[in-house]
């Protein structure tokens, strides 16, 4: 199990108990055992779906975006020195501006909250900004990418910005999330799951 200062966390109870549910539900899944499952979640279920799992974790979006910003000219009349005085400032006032606006617009992870998160067999599915139910179909992933030393993983799609989920249950849904998405070899050999298998002292 990482040290709780691996990835900044205190020593907490929630973590170690995080840690020891992932290395339990990848053992089951190796030993040919189901997931496990739940009765109910609060949206409208598809043909065949099957509910597992009701999860806490901190959720971000990866992407950019457009920003504008307010050039500075000014109309400066007076001694020469006065006039490049006040047009120097202009354009330290608008640098500014400039490299505020592209660091806002740079690619980053956003949308930051604690949210929560049900697994079925076919998406996750959660309510995002307290108001609107997203999901993401297990085929639409591309890449599963455990971030067990960040207690993160991050999923990554073809036609949409990728997808963080952070927290105590993040290694058990990094496990959920790459036998449902990718299946059980990736779960056997993906290699940012071998902590998960690994006896720590």
């Amino acid at each position: 199990m990482p040290k709780r200062n691996r990835g900044g966390q205190p020593h907490n109870p929630a973590w170690d108990d995080g840690w020891r549910r992932a290395v339990d539900l990848r053992e089951a899944l190796l030993a040919g055992a189901p997931l496990p499952t739940i009765p109910f979640i609060p949206v409208r279920t598809r043909p065949n779906e099957v509910a597992h799992a009701e999860l806490v974790l901190d959720y971000s979006r990866y992407y950019g975006m457009n920003v504008s910003y307010q050039q500075n000219s000014g109309f400066y009349f007076g001694s020469a020195l006065f006039v490049a005085a006040g047009v120097a400032a202009d354009s330290i006032s608008n640098a500014s501006a400039r490299s505020r606006a592209q660091a806002m617009a740079a690619p980053q992870w956003r949308d930051f909250q604690q949210i929560g998160v049900f697994v079925t067999n076919q998406r996750l599915v959660a309510m995002v900004d307290g108001s609107r139910w997203l999901s993401w179909d297990h085929d639409a992933n591309v890449q599963v990418q455990p971030l067990l030393d960040h207690w993160s993983v991050v999923q990554y799609f073809e036609n949409s910005e990728p997808l963080r989920w952070h927290g105590p249950a993040a290694p058990w849904l990094s496990v959920a999330l790459v036998y449902l998405a990718l299946g059980e070899n990736h779960l056997r050999h993906h290699p940012e799951l071998r902590p998960l298998s690994m006896i720590q002292g």
